[in-house]
């Protein structure tokens, strides 16, 4: 109770300025690093918590704990650490790890503040900062769109002052290091509990896999797009996500990505919408641990789909959409630029932008048929909800996003939260405004 009391009263207006903050995983590269030298030069305590070789390695030369027991006495450490140490908030990448989940169950109760950081909704120029959790657990994922009202939501969205290019490299190679020194660094932290579904050898392997065989499924790519580009049919795009993404795992029906091709190319046959065709389009970052090649081919023959379904493997999305009629996705953040375009969206997990006026209730066969439009005012209004609560302009793998990022980001963090309950008019305010 103590506790309570004490992380409330130092959060309350009246209470001093400085605050303590936990920071634990962050992405791939040294950001929580530069994040926690900005709390503390804001004047603020900020202490990092190790649990791998590779987060050893992006808090070089920070202040930090190194957590190296089992993971059952996980909890109990967290809320230990954070009672004697006086944590006031507690600052993550991503709510899904198994160490991140605990950590939000185990500091909540105490009053202890929960800052979520993700890649952004509105990527690649934004980064998503939200306090209820991101993706599926964010509020504004169950929010009525209907009860929202502000004047700032009705104007017309504008352009980031930052607009970033060429990260993927650099998220590529921080991802590669922090790998690296996870694998190299193992005897240091045995007991480490990965919230990835294959060890880095593992992992390792399926990259070096997918590194010669580039070439290969580049020409597979080629083929497959003049093969679209020669039949001229409408295309239903089909957006892939990874197999081990918590967005899968946590935020939707299917266990796999597996799952999700094969209700896909169930409904395109049950549809029987033979002037299409049906085009999967993989993630840029897929370890190859499914062979979707084959899972599309193979299932592509038995429901009697030869010739109207496509797999692309590698390439730009945009060129893919201009040819699009219609745009299915379990939750991936690139339907936003199928929204944007106002192309008829299917989503089927969890997701900030799945909301019925955004998106259809229907079964996907009946998507496939009749491809209904939705008010695109609808969706430029969450664009900007999005933006005044919970996206920050910035990224966090170059130099120039990152100190973009860093300001802002570091305001919103010691600045009392922004609900998206403060955009919506309840009842008895709508009531007073008739």
């Amino acid at each position: 109770m103590r506790a309570v009391s004490w992380a409330a009263r130092r959060y309350s207006p009246d209470a001093p300025a400085e605050r303590h903050f936990l920071l634990l995983q962050g992405p791939c590269g040294g950001f929580f690093r530069h994040l926690q030298r900005q709390l503390i030069a804001r004047g603020h305590r900020a202490t990092r918590v190790i649990l791998n070789g590779g987060d050893m390695m992006d808090a070089a030369f920070s202040r930090a704990l190194s957590y190296r027991r089992a993971f059952a006495d996980w909890p109990e450490w967290v809320a230990a650490v954070a009672r004697e140490k006086g944590v006031t908030d507690l600052v993550l990448y991503g709510d899904c790890r198994p160490y991140h989940r605990i950590a939000i169950s185990a500091l909540r109760p105490l009053g202890i503040r929960i800052h979520v950081l993700e890649e952004g909704y509105l990527r690649p120029n934004w980064i998503t900062y939200e306090q209820d959790g991101v993706n599926g657990n964010s509020s504004i994922a169950t929010l009525d769109l209907d009860a929202l009202s502000a004047p700032e939501l009705d104007r017309v969205p504008k352009q980031p002052e930052l607009q970033l290019r060429g990260t993927l490299s650099r998220y590529a190679l921080s991802g590669i290091l922090y790998y690296l020194s996870c694998l190299l660094l193992t005897p240091a932290f045995p007991r480490y509990l990965s919230h990835r579904e294959l060890d880095i050898a593992g992992e390792a392997t399926l990259w070096l896999g997918r590194i010669f065989s580039w070439p290969y499924r580049r020409s597979q790519t080629e083929r497959a797009l003049r093969q679209i580009d020669l039949m001229g049919k409408p295309v239903h795009l089909v957006l892939l996500q990874l197999n081990g993404d918590s967005q899968i795992r946590e935020h939707s029906r299917f266990s796999s990505v597996r799952g999700f091709v094969e209700f896909c190319l169930a409904e395109f046959a049950a549809s029987e919408t033979r002037d299409a065709i049906l085009v999967f389009k993989n993630h840029p970052l897929d370890n190859g641990v499914i062979n979707l090649a084959r899972l599309i081919h193979e299932e592509s023959t038995r429901l009697k789909l030869e010739g109207r379904v496509f797999f692309v493997e590698t390439g730009k999305l945009v060129p893919l959409l201009e040819k699009s009629v219609s745009v299915t996705a379990v939750n991936s953040t690139a339907c936003h630029q199928a929204l944007r375009r106002g192309i008829p969206t299917m989503v089927l997990g969890k997701a900030v932008f799945n909301h019925p006026q955004i998106v259809p209730r229907m079964r996907l066969a009946a998507f496939f048929r009749a491809r209904p439009h939705k008010d695109i005012r609808y969706y430029d209004r969450l664009v900007n909800l999005l933006r005044l609560t919970c996206q920050v302009n910035g990224g966090f793998y170059g130099r120039q996003g990152r100190e973009a990022l860093l300001g802002g980001l570091v305001q919103k963090m010691a600045a009392p939260p922004v609900s998206p309950m403060d955009y919506v008019m309840l009842p008895e305010q709508k009531t007073r405004a008739s």
